[in-house]
């Protein structure tokens, strides 16, 4: 590993301890440069703001948690231990940070419409279409549901019913409301 990868590699894991211990408008640019061991200068030259450092950290952790998941899928699980077992892996993670760390993800992921970028996105997405093609064909999930109504479901989980159109929640208000009422089956 070369100077420039280790000065980077230092930055990213000290604001990644630091989101685990403040809250994201209590930490500094000046102390995540001390604590790293470089110059403000330096961390600029790698991470154009603050905002941007934090994306990266917290979308390196997602991406690292999909990668895991992703490797669950390979372990020729049903459905329903493959769910189980990516609810343990969250889980586990959880419990590994502080509840600091989670407030923080969300703050970002609420200030920060640039935190998850297109690849993070498409990352998640192909991880919750596996799992919903798996449910469909070992018939936990009901044929009736499309990949378009599961994406749909998935974003009111997400982000609620704000941003979808009016025309969309009426034509999709029986599905919506047969999964709230009955689940998948």
């Amino acid at each position: 590993m070369n100077q420039t990868e280790k000065k980077k590699k230092a930055i990213l894991e000290t604001t990644f301890h630091l989101l685990n211990q403040k809250t994201i408008r209590e930490i500094t640019v000046d102390e995540i440069a001390q604590k790293a061991g470089v110059s403000k200068v330096t961390l600029f030259k790698y991470f154009h703001s603050k905002n941007q450092l934090i994306n990266r950290v917290i979308r390196q952790d997602l991406n690292q948690l999909s990668s895991e998941i992703k490797a669950l899928f390979e372990n020729n699980l049903d459905f329903n231990q493959t769910y189980q077992a990516i609810l343990q892996l969250k889980v586990h993670r959880l419990e590994h940070y502080q509840p600091i760390y989670s407030e923080n993800m969300m703050t970002q992921y609420t200030n920060s419409p640039e935190l998850l970028d297109d690849d993070t996105r498409s990352l998640q997405n192909q991880i919750y279409l596996t799992l919903f093609q798996k449910g469909q064909s070992e018939g936990k999930i009901s044929k009736e549901y499309s990949q378009e109504d599961f994406f749909l479901i998935l974003n009111i989980f997400n982000s609620g019913i704000k941003g979808l159109s009016l025309t969309l929640l009426l034509e999709k208000s029986e599905i919506i409301s047969r999964f709230f009422l009955n689940g998948w089956k």
